[in-house]
């Protein structure tokens, strides 16, 4: 199982909150490194460090597309995603793809976001955990 960490993360940078985009996704990659069957990407282990650089858009979107094709499902937080528009493409590329997408966070209002998602779990990461393991984990 190989999963994409998706949300927001521009909006908390310049807030100076990027711990808020960062936390939950230390805890998913925490989990998945003591497993041989499970990998992430996360995007927010290198973000700080890939901003300060000028790198295309193009090759934005192409690692995007990478790392999009290699994984299988995607864990997203939907906080803040009205100011991901990355998020939002990632979430109509997974559901063009036929991917599952497992969100959480704030439930969003609008019934194209919501189509892209195939299950919303409320509570923390260990209910994402506990998802992942019972419906993905055989």
């Amino acid at each position: 199982m190989y999963l994409y960490l998706g949300g927001a993360l521009t909006i908390y940078k310049n807030r100076n909150e990027f711990y808020k985009a960062n936390n939950w996704r230390k805890e998913i990659d925490k989990w998945a490194e003591d497993l041989d069957n499970v990998k992430t990407f996360n995007p927010a282990k290198d973000f700080l460090e890939e901003i300060n650089h000028t790198y295309s858009d193009k090759l934005i979107v192409d690692q995007n597309e990478y790392y999009l094709n290699k994984c299988n499902i995607m864990i997203c937080n939907l906080d803040e995603i009205d100011f991901s528009p990355g998020t939002i493409y990632e979430l109509v590329r997974f559901k063009d793809m036929n991917k599952p997408v497992i969100a959480f966070g704030n439930k969003h209002w609008s019934p194209h976001i919501n189509s892209c998602i195939s299950h919303h779990c409320t509570g923390g990461t260990d209910k994402i955990i506990e998802l992942l393991c019972n419906m993905f984990n055989q």
